[in-house]
This record gives structure tokens, sequence and C-alpha cells, in this order.
């Protein structure tokens, strides 16, 4: 038996832009080994149709920016360069026209590449969502390894690259936190025990360690993590750094807060 894939890209129009094969497969014997699709099938195919997929997208959308907007000419192509856009199925590398700004209004600069306003990052999101997930739960080197072995990333994908991804994401998700809260309770914490308590039992779970510091890395800092299972509500998880000298009293209030 053989299989043809094939990938028909259509424009709005109904105009055909693009039918080609992506991949062909022969799949004579019948063996359980070829049952399916193979990973590195898997991969080739990915690869080929998001290739033809981001040019098509990239083709498009510097055709609907060609045109000046204010009087709707053609503005003329000065020369080309290349964008490489790291997506999950691979390395796409995109021809990007520079283009004459029209003369019927003024511009900061002579030319402008439209490609970078679809491009405002040179690694999409679903990558660095995936880099920054498995970054999480085990090594730098690690996940580079698991990424390469299901994905076509190809091999852009290191322990470095990952490390400077998961600071950035880190740094993006901080910036959307606001200012930080030193408490979410006014008042005095010697008040703190005639808020009311919750009716029912409540099960707690503690975990603690010590967190290096990231800019002395001789010191570290003891740090308490948790949650609260009440039956009444949904749980509670919570996290605190103890006062120095006053470690098991921190703990304990921190502990109370989150029960209550």
């Amino acid at each position: 038996m053989r299989v043809e894939i094939q990938l028909r890209i259509v424009g709005d129009d109904g105009t055909v832009l693009s039918d080609n094969a992506v991949l062909w497969l022969d799949r004579a014997d019948h063996q359980l080994a070829v049952v399916g699709l193979s990973l590195a099938e898997a991969k080739t195919l990915l690869a080929d149709v998001q290739n033809r997929l981001v040019a098509a997208q990239a083709s498009d959308y510097v055709v609907h920016h060609r045109p000046c907007p204010a009087c709707g000419r053609r503005r003329p192509i000065k020369g080309y360069e290349t964008i490489a856009f790291r997506t999950v199925f691979g390395v796409v590398r995109l021809p990007s026209p520079r283009l004459v700004h029209c003369g019927c209004h003024a511009a900061e600069a002579k030319t402008f590449s439209p490609l970078t306003g679809l491009l405002t990052e040179h690694t999409a999101p679903e990558l660095l969502y995936l880099e920054s997930k498995f970054a999480a739960l085990v090594s730098y080197g690690l996940t580079a390894d698991l990424l390469q072995e299901v994905l076509p990333i190809g091999t852009t994908a290191n322990a470095s690259t990952i490390r400077n991804h998961l600071h950035k994401v880190a740094r993006r998700c901080d910036a959307g936190l606001g200012a930080e809260q030193s408490g979410f309770i006014d008042g005095c914490p010697a008040d703190w025990k005639e808020l009311p308590i919750p009716e029912g039992p409540i099960g707690v779970g503690l975990d603690g360690g010590h967190v290096r510091n990231w800019a002395d890395k001789a010191k570290s800092f003891e740090a308490v993590v948790g949650k609260s299972v009440p039956e009444d509500r949904d749980n509670r998880y919570f996290g605190c750094v103890p006062t120095t000298g006053r470690s098991a009293g921190s703990s304990r209030s921190c502990v109370a807060r989150a029960c209550r």
C-alpha cells in the first residue's frame, strides 16, 4: 500500500494557493513496526506542514500590508532579509521584504519590514510554553533532550536557550502580578486569633526547605509551603518565609491565616 499525504492551502476568495504532497509512505510490509506513522515520519510530516503553513501565512500578511494605508498604492520593495521563527515543529526561515515608505506622508525611516508586525517575537508562544513547563520540572538539559526526542524542533533547543526563555517567561508572569504585598490581612497579627474559625475539620499539608540566595550562593533562607483542605470551601494554598529568630511562630501564623 502506498500513502500520499497532501497539503492544500486555500485563500479567502477560494483560490488554491498551493497543493503539494508533503509525505509519501510505502506500507507494503505487513509488520507491526510499520503500522501507522513512525516517530521519524511524524517529525518529517509536522516539520514540512509547519514550514509551508507559516510561509503561506507570512506571505499573505505581507500582501495585505504592502499597499499604503493612506493612498492605497503598492509600496516598492528595496530588498529582502531572512527571519528565523522557532516553532514547536521546527525552525522556519522566512524571506522578509523591506518596503519603501510611500511619499504621500512623512515617516521616521525610509524603509520598514511589515513581517515584524506579525512576528513580534522569534519564538512561538507554544514552544515557550513547553520549554517553561518541562524546565520547571526537570533540568534544562533534560528538557532539551525530551523536546528533541519527540518534536522536530532541530538542534536549536539547548540548555542555555531554554534557561533564557524560562527566565523571560518568569519575568513576564511576575510583571503581571503587580506590586508585591507584604500581607493580605489587615490589622495587627495579635488580633488574628479573633478571626472566625471555620466549622468542621481542616486538613493541612506542610512542606519546607532552604532556598539558595540567587545573588550570594553561600547563603540560603527557609521557606514553608502547603495547603489547607477544609470541607466547606475550596482548598487554599500558601507559602511564607519565616522571620529570622521567630521561625516557629511565623510559620504557625502563616498556617493559621491559610486555614481561616
